[in-house]
């Protein structure tokens, strides 16, 4: 059964005047917010750090393989912290921040859990590596909050402007509209895009 906020961003994203998201919407039902990373915030940035720039295949390929290759947490900690572990499949840059997020640790991480959103993200970009999109995946799918989008995302950029042609409405002007349930739009916008994708194939 899905949630009542994904039910209430269900009700509130069909009034958005896109009649493609509309109809989609209603076809698929609520989706509740997927936990991708897990619930674990220091490994779960870690993991969209992993995935920057990859595809979802690839970069779930690279984090299987360290997580065999390391099954205790505490040896993945350590292993995703050395810069000169072999065989990672992570780029050099890659392995930089991961480095550091490492060194900063859990109570580094609970911390900025605690702030508000603002703070945490500013916390976080001053870490090198960590950019917008990386923030918005942590807050979206670690910490589960409902009014996340990603303007650095291709794929939500591509999706949100098809939408508001279909709505006759500007982008920017669809996307604030969407709030408080910007997430589930990027939940939404995403499915969509696979949907579209798969019926291509």
């Amino acid at each position: 059964m899905s949630s009542d906020s994904a039910f209430d961003a269900s009700q509130h994203l069909t009034k958005l005047g896109s009649k493609k998201l509309s109809q989609f919407i209603e076809k698929t039902g609520p989706i509740d917010i997927p936990r991708r990373y897990g619930d674990d915030l220091l490994l779960g940035l870690a993991r969209i750090i992993v995935g920057q720039q990859l595809s979802n295949q690839a970069a779930a390929s690279i984090w299987r393989r360290l997580e065999t290759a390391y099954p205790q947490r505490s040896r993945l900690l350590v292993a995703l912290a050395d810069v000169a572990t072999p065989n990672t499949g992570l780029s050099a840059s890659k392995q930089r921040t991961l480095g550091q997020i490492m060194g900063l640790g859990d109570e580094w991480i609970l911390r900025i859990s605690k702030l508000d959103a603002e703070q945490r993200s500013q916390m976080l970009l001053n870490v090198w590596g960590i950019g917008p999109w990386s923030v918005a995946m942590w807050e979206l799918f670690v910490l589960g909050h409902q009014d996340q989008w990603s303007d650095n995302d291709l794929i939500l950029r591509r999706v949100s402007e098809e939408l508001a042609a279909d709505a006759g409405s500007d982008r920017i002007m669809l996307i604030a509209a969407a709030s408080p349930f910007r997430s589930y739009l990027a939940l939404y916008a995403w499915r969509l895009n696979d949907s579209l994708k798969a019926s291509r194939e």
